[in-house]
């Protein structure tokens, strides 16, 4: 099984992961991806990886992918460098799960992205926006942007994309992974 963690800063992407890791131990297998100079290059090579390792009977997390490419490109540049629709249907041809990470209470997440911030480095400053445009893509909410992730919306209605509120589903979190991976 192969899940991409998804979702703006401070939403528990990694939390959700680390308690997946703790449940399956050498079962998963982890990659976090972050920023590259050829984004094409690294989410190709990445989703390579991971279909190899799900042959291998692993669980794949890739902890961001090619959605935070489509949704952080156009707030911090001029928008996505590659289109990822290939990349799209080969992962969905071998069952890829995103788990869109978008909590209810969206305060908190912003509260939790300025102390993120200040205890480790977080690449972004201010991602308001971001959040915005991971909500967009979520329910179908119209925006002035138009890329592949658009022209998948609204997520919600997707079965290939799960949502998961940290602050909601977070209460039980062994509980959803159950749910999820069984």
């Amino acid at each position: 099984m192969i899940i991409i963690l998804e979702g703006p800063d401070g939403v528990g992407k990694t939390t959700l992961a680390k308690e997946i890791k703790k449940k399956y131990g050498k079962e998963v297998y982890y990659l976090h991806l972050r920023v590259h100079n050829d984004m094409k290059l690294w989410h190709t090579a990445s989703a390579r990886l991971a279909i190899k390792k799900q042959a291998e009977d692993k669980i794949v997390l890739l902890d961001r992918h090619w959605p935070s490419e489509q949704c952080y490109s156009y707030i911090f540049r001029e928008g996505p460098s590659y289109d990822p629709t290939e990349l799209y249907l080969e992962l969905k041809e071998v069952g890829t799960k995103y788990i869109w990470c978008l909590p209810s209470d969206l305060q908190q997440v912003k509260d939790n992205h300025i102390r993120n911030r200040e205890i480790r480095h977080e690449e972004y400053y201010d991602i308001e926006k971001v959040i915005d445009l991971y909500y967009a893509h979520w329910y179908g909410i119209e925006t002035n942007t138009y890329n592949f992730l658009s022209s998948l919306a609204p997520l919600k209605d997707k079965y290939d994309f799960i949502r998961y509120d940290m602050f909601t589903d977070g209460k039980d979190i062994k509980k959803w992974i159950n749910t999820i991976l069984t």
